[in-house]
């Protein structure tokens, strides 16, 4: 890699990091120090392994669509 090519890649970086750091500090967010505390803001009767299983199904149902969607352009 050249250095202008890493000089390029640094500054999309630095962009990136500005931006989320923009972005965390408009939400007021913190990190997560105790994953309890997380634990306990999830409804006790859902699932993660359902909800992890619906989010693959619909990535895999949008690829297709979007597979499909090239094959008639």
């Amino acid at each position: 890699m050249s250095k202008q090519e890493l000089e390029q890649k640094n500054a999309v970086v630095d962009q990136e990091s500005i931006a989320l750091s923009e972005l965390i500090r408009q939400q007021g967010v913190s990190p997560v120090h105790n994953l309890d505390a997380l634990s306990d803001l999830w409804p006790v009767d859902d699932d993660p392994d359902l909800l992890f299983q619906f989010i693959l199904q619909e990535r895999t149902e949008r690829r297709q669509l979007d597979t499909d969607k090239e094959l008639v352009e």
